[in-house]
């Protein structure tokens, strides 16, 4: 698509797949709430081809309700037409931007966005937040008026207990019989937020016979810039992942440590990247459910209460929720009953909490009543921003329920005889 016109024609050849039956609208979370038809999938399709068909003029009003889409994609499962949703609302997001006036607020947000997105500056950014964090600064800022004076207040209420950043090698060999080579994505954010899922994950592909190569160059997967209408960052960013993970020889598999990181490495090929991954891209989640795993390895029996909370990306836009249940039964004594599986937006969605934090907070506490209707000791999340979330959640409510990664749960549960 060379102008705005050919993307304006190409986002309504995709809409104009819509037949309006309203079977999307049971399925999508900010309709629920509200039972306003601008608040539905339909609803938001039939908004974009008012504009694009110049019925409608491009108001902050339109765009707001374009925001306030969750991006879930679980309408895109019952829709018998196909259509794809994403794909609509990002590219319409994208033409949208370049006629939108920036607020204080959304600048300011947007600017600790990138800062964070941004390797060069996201360290040291990270190294004075840990400072604050166990001096007591965050806390009182966190009591002040000046954090939400700023608009940074959904941001300190779901940072987590920073750690020291876990730095990996490039290189881990196997350290059983050999099975192969594989690159791991590990984004940007997990290194420090996440850093025991991202060590566990490297035991146990090693323990499992991979050699393990993480290419230090990597960087953000582009989907929180794809989601928020920048499209062209998000592309630079696709092709420098690319341009990372492609010099790797003999890789099997690149693996990807979040659901919705995977997602938007999944879909590099329909930004019109210079290049695509020379091997194919799978969740972590995909990659341990369908490969053989060594005799020698057994679990240990789990002796606790769990609930499970299925991220949208894993479910709507990677269609492996029953990969993640399977991988989680090979560990013995665990009890997945349908009543502690909850398998809808928890509200996080990228940066969706921090733009409309009331709505967040609904859907958060929608989540939150179901994984801890049965008091469970563990809540396992595979993606990283759902996580935070409950985790937010939980500290909310005085829960000591702890919130895990099933990799890590499962490298923890591992036995070698």
């Amino acid at each position: 698509m060379k102008n705005e016109q050919d993307i304006t024609n190409h986002i309504l050849s995709l809409a104009d797949r819509c037949v309006k039956c309203g079977l999307c609208l049971p399925q999508c979370p900010t309709y629920a709430l509200t039972e306003n038809e601008n608040e539905s999938p339909r609803g938001r399709i039939a908004l974009i081809q008012g504009w694009l068909t110049g019925q409608l003029k491009p108001s902050e009003k339109l765009m707001n309700h374009l925001d306030q889409c969750l991006l879930c994609r679980r309408c895109e499962r019952v829709c018998p037409s196909a259509v794809p949703y994403g794909e609509i609302i990002d590219r319409a997001k994208n033409l949208l931007k370049e006629n939108r006036s920036t607020s204080f607020y959304t600048g300011i947000k947007q600017l600790s966005l990138k800062t964070l997105m941004n390797k060069k500056f996201s360290s040291p950014l990270i190294n004075g937040l840990r400072f604050l964090q166990k001096s007591g600064g965050l806390f009182l800022l966190r009591k002040s008026q000046l954090g939400k004076l700023l608009g940074l207040q959904p941001y300190l209420e779901i940072l987590p207990e920073l750690d020291k950043p876990f730095k990996p090698e490039h290189f881990y060999p196997a350290i059983t019989t050999k099975q192969g080579e594989v690159a791991l994505f590990t984004g940007c954010l997990s290194g420090s937020f996440d850093s025991k899922t991202v060590e566990a994950s490297i035991r146990l592909l090693t323990r499992l016979g991979y050699d393990v190569h993480i290419p230090p160059q990597q960087g953000c997967c582009g989907a929180l810039h794809m989601h928020d209408g920048n499209q062209k960052q998000a592309v630079n960013f696709a092709n420098h992942n690319i341009q990372s993970f492609n010099p790797l020889k003999n890789i099997k598999t690149v693996i990807s440590l979040v659901n919705a990181c995977t997602s938007q490495l999944k879909e590099y090929p329909g930004l019109n990247t210079s290049d695509s991954f020379s091997t194919e891209v799978k969740d972590i989640i995909e990659f341990l459910s369908e490969v053989d795993w060594p005799e020698n390895i057994t679990m240990i029996p789990l002796n606790k209460t769990v609930a499970l909370q299925i991220p949208c990306s894993l479910q709507n836009s990677l269609r492996a929720e029953e990969k993640l249940i399977t991988l989680l039964q090979r560990i013995p004594g665990i009890s997945l009953p349908p009543d502690a599986i909850y398998n809808k937006c928890c509200g996080a969605a990228g940066t969706y909490f921090v733009n409309f934090p009331e709505t967040s907070d609904k859907l958060k506490l929608q989540a939150l009543d179901k994984l801890t209707k049965s008091q469970p000791d563990l809540i396992i999340s595979s993606n990283l921003g759902c996580a935070l979330q409950l985790k937010a959640g939980l500290k909310q409510q005085n829960n000591k329920a702890e919130v895990i990664h099933p990799v890590l749960l499962l490298e923890q549960q591992l036995k070698l005889i």
